[in-house]
């Protein structure tokens, strides 16, 4: 279109030049005859009469020779401005073949077409030769017929049509989407069209390749029962699904969430740790699974899980995030229960283990229990050559004082006793333990035979220092203890059996002397009564 209405340009300049250089020799060429005629015929005193014939004729030499010069010039810019229009007119229409475009010239009048660039051959599959002096009509290039009016009447209403788009045909029958533009110019005196056609199949198979692709996800968006929000890595929210206003509280209305920033759905404690997470995904992490407390519009808190991921441009660049947003307050809620259960379940079983192992008036670890760690220390201790000590110890007269005060009072003498042990047996390893009704016995790994029996005779004073009243006792009229001591080295004995036989004799012994005393015995020594 350009290329023609430049052709026209120039082909309107030459001929104004030629026309104006013909009036100015015409002119110039009139005044010199008239000045030679005035010459030859005035007055002898005013003219070239009076002058000699060779002084006359000099002159009218010199002015058929100026007028010869001027005329030559003339002639020789003509041809110039000939041959440089004739480049332009070449260069032009090398411009209007190769254009990448498809390009018509149309015949206002009869609408036949006049010259075509090879673009449109191509485009349309129709020689130069086939489309010359036909009608786009008879080609059948309009496939919508209201396009083609609608075309016409712009052309005559404004004498332009800018990016008009519809469908044409080729000549085997296949369809195109253009767009096309034309304006009307004129050329030697007649109205004609000059049309740009472009090929738009592609760009209007990637838009509906899109629009397709943007409806899978809207329908992916509407019907998740999660949230799914799309943002640039500065936060910005650029889509959201519908299920954000019910998850976040807002009305079905509310069209608001565009451009607000993700971050400020959360707690201000969450807000930091997700600001790390988004910047670790901007530098190259491609997504995780966190968990946060998000505030409603009502300000209530919930807890939500959050999956995201990058979303990559057509030249693989990240530039978009997408995130996956689950309510999950019903299931923290539930975990939190379960929590509960568990930790009462543990609570529980931990006091049912230790039930098994405890006495339940006292608290002491029962017979079962000692019985299995008197084993074990007896089989570390075999190869060590430590040795091992047992204390036993008896409430003297016992069944007199629950005669005499009750059982409850029995109880709370027992109880008293129990105490007292634990403050007195400190060692890590020391076992304490209920052997019977009012018997204890306690284990002290690696103890020695005179740290034993200092051990052992603490505890029998300690017990009477309780000062518990016993009336009925044949010794004292307070509670007191009798205690056997044994210390002995495992490797010396068939089994912990021994061990238990020894120090129950020794605590019998207590007894036979009189109740209230310690007796001490070792496999390696001779038996010692302490007083």
């Amino acid at each position: 279109m350009i290329v023609y209405e430049l052709l026209l340009a120039k082909d309107i300049m030459l001929a104004a030049s030629r026309y104006f250089n013909a009036a100015i020799f015409f002119i110039y060429g009139s005044v010199n005859v008239v000045r030679i005629i005035l010459t030859v015929f005035s007055n002898q005193e005013n003219s070239y009469i009076g002058q000699s014939f060779t002084i006359i004729s000099s002159n009218i030499f010199a002015i058929v020779i100026s007028n010869l010069w001027i005329f030559g010039l003339i002639i020789m810019v003509n041809q110039r401005l000939d041959n440089e229009n004739e480049l332009e007119k070449e260069k032009l229409q090398l411009i209007f073949n190769t254009s990448t475009n498809a390009q018509s010239i149309t015949r206002m009048q009869d609408s036949f077409i006049l010259d075509v660039n090879d673009e449109f051959a191509e485009l349309t599959g129709y020689s130069k030769h086939e489309v010359i002096g036909k009608t786009t009509k008879e080609m059948g290039f309009w496939t919508n017929s209201k396009d083609r009016d609608i075309f016409v009447t712009q052309l005559n209403a404004q004498g332009i049509c800018k990016s008009m788009e519809s469908v044409f045909k080729r000549k085997d029958d296949t369809y195109f989407d253009g767009i096309i533009s034309a304006r009307t110019i004129r050329i030697h005196g007649e109205t004609h069209i000059i049309s740009v056609v472009r090929d738009e199949t592609e760009r209007k198979r990637f838009e509906n390749a899109i629009l397709e692709s943007e409806e899978k996800y809207r329908s992916i968006l509407n019907a998740s029962p999660d949230d799914i929000t799309i943002t640039n890595f500065s936060g910005d929210i650029l889509m959201v699904s519908p299920a954000a206003k019910e998850m976040f509280g807002y009305d079905h209305g509310f069209e608001g969430f565009i451009g607000m920033k993700l971050l400020d759905f959360l707690v201000p404690e969450d807000v930091e740790r997700a600001k790390a997470n988004i910047l670790g995904m901007n530098n190259g992490n491609t997504g995780n699974t966190n968990e946060y407390r998000a505030v409603r519009q009502d300000k209530s808190i919930i807890d939500i899980e959050v999956n995201s991921g990058l979303i990559y441009n057509a030249q693989g660049i990240p530039d978009k995030i997408v995130f996956i947003i689950r309510d999950i307050s019903a299931r923290k809620a539930i975990e939190l229960q379960l929590g509960k259960v568990v930790k009462q379940l543990e609570i529980e079983k931990n006091i049912a283990q230790r039930n098994a192992i405890t006495d339940s008036l006292t608290g002491l670890y029962n017979r079962g229990y000692f019985d299995n760690k008197l084993r074990t220390e007896f089989s570390e201790l075999s190869n060590s050559g430590l040795s091992l000590s047992l204390i036993m110890l008896d409430i003297d007269y016992f069944k007199k004082f629950n005669d005499n005060y009750g059982h409850l009072a029995g109880d709370k003498c027992i109880q008293m006793v129990t105490t007292m042990l634990k403050n007195k047996i400190e060692g890590t390893h020391d076992i304490v333990a209920r052997y019977g009704g009012e018997e204890f016995i306690v284990i002290l790994p690696g103890t020695g035979e005179n740290e034993a029996k200092i051990i052992g005779e603490e505890v029998r004073q300690a017990v009477e220092d309780l000062d518990i009243p016993h009336m009925a006792s044949n010794t004292v009229n307070h509670v007191t203890v009798s205690v056997g001591i044994v210390t002995v080295y495992p490797e010396d004995l068939a089994s912990p059996d021994d061990a238990l036989k020894m120090v129950d004799d020794t605590l019998y012994q207590a007894k036979e002397n009189g109740r209230n005393c310690c007796v001490f015995n070792s496999v390696r020594e001779q038996d010692v009564a302490l007083a």
